[in-house]
């Protein structure tokens, strides 16, 4: 989609200031577009508030999703210190261990699959896995695995500062403005999107790009277009400030074959963050939470493997919608059907939001497609 066929530059509507959307307005303001970004609530407090907020390309497939997601992890350093100020970045790499045997062999052949890709995992014996980490009460081992350069990040803290960045580069961020459709115009046997629709009045635009989390299919479909996306019930747990729980690593993921399955992980300020089922999964409906019940029992299973979590107490519960597209790969770039509406839906935003906020901006400022997004167009649902 060429956007600069007037000679002016071109004005560019962000809808949704999620972590994607934010780092998609940092980086196309930062080209020197006009940008507005549009969010019914407030920044980064729908699906990424819900976030685990894992950096990884652990169990990312196929071969070039899982690339697409550690390309992203490579460049998250870089993408922090742009940001400027802290943002809660932490290495340290990624713990699990199996209790059965099926277990066993389950990771043994993924960890092989990994080294193959060059991934940077390995098998540990149970004492190595005592020794990595003695505040562990694990029960009974039969594998485990750590892989050296997963890490998590403060989703509130990439947000804010994001579209501080976005705006001190003459971005306007419009909080509490709930968009309710688009002015669309012939373009030859498109369509395109003129003016953006919202609560508060009309926004013209050049462009549009859609990073609304689980209501993009909503809002696509007020421009015509369908988006095939699943929404999963998500839910994590947020404990008072504690000494540290961890001699180094970043992320611990109990069994995948015990019951409940938990991942943990302590923020900078000593809050603990507890997610329990099965997470990252297409399709997931198994995320505990949903009663106090649920929340009561995540956090006694933790206690379990973690004695330390004894005087542990939740003080924050979050709960919200998950986006996951059809057949678990993202979904981005403009569209055959509207042209100049770029989509920006993804399971794992928080991981990719480094890589993707850079190449959706390049796509939408140049016009010119990266041939690195090319399998994740939304025409790949099209039957004929």
């Amino acid at each position: 989609m060429e956007l600069h066929a007037t000679g002016q530059r071109p004005h560019v509507v962000v809808v949704g200031a999620g972590i994607v959307g934010a780092a998609i307005a940092f980086h196309l303001a930062h080209w020197g577009l006009p940008v507005t970004v549009v969010d019914a609530g407030a920044p980064g407090q729908a699906t990424t508030a819900v976030s685990f907020a894992w950096i990884n390309s652990r169990d990312k497939n196929p071969r070039h999703y899982h690339d697409l997601n550690r390309r992203s992890l490579d460049m998250w350093d870089r993408f922090a210190r742009r940001l400027g100020g802290d943002v809660g970045l932490t290495w340290g790499g990624e713990l699990r261990w199996a209790a059965t045997e099926a277990g066993a062999v389950e990771m043994a052949n993924r960890v092989a699959v990994l080294q193959g890709w060059g991934y940077p995992i390995r098998l540990l014996s149970p004492a190595e896995l005592k020794e990595r980490e003695p505040n562990l009460t694990t029960g009974p081992v039969t594998a485990a695995s750590f892989t050296e350069i997963d890490g998590h990040v403060e989703t509130a803290r990439v947000v804010a500062a994001a579209l501080a960045g976005a705006e001190a580069h003459g971005a306007r961020v419009l909080t509490q403005t709930r968009v309710t459709g688009f002015r669309r115009s012939p373009h030859g046997d498109q369509q395109r999107v003129d003016g953006v629709q919202t609560d508060q009045g009309e926004i013209p635009c050049d462009a549009v790009v859609l990073a609304a989390g689980p209501d993009t299919a909503a809002l696509a479909a007020l421009a015509g277009l369908t988006v095939p996306l699943k929404h999963t019930f998500g839910c994590t747990l947020l404990t008072n400030p504690l000494p540290p729980l961890f001699r180094s690593t970043a992320v611990l993921h109990t069994p995948r074959d015990a019951d409940p399955m938990l991942n943990i992980r302590q923020l900078p300020d000593g809050r603990v963050m507890l997610h329990g089922g099965a997470h990252g999964g297409i399709y997931d409906e198994g995320s505990l939470g949903r009663t106090e019940e649920e929340v009561t029992a995540v956090l006694a299973a933790a206690r379990r493997y973690l004695p330390l979590l004894a005087d542990a107490e939740i003080q924050e519960v979050r709960r919200g919608r998950r986006p996951i597209p059809e057949d678990g790969l993202p979904i981005l770039g403009f569209t055959q059907a509207v042209a100049n509406l770029y989509l920006a839906a993804m399971h794992s935003g928080v991981t990719l939001a480094a890589l993707v906020g850079e190449l959706a901006a390049l796509e939408i400022a140049t016009g010119r497609p990266v041939d690195l997004l090319a399998p994740y167009r939304l025409e790949r649902f099209q039957t004929t």
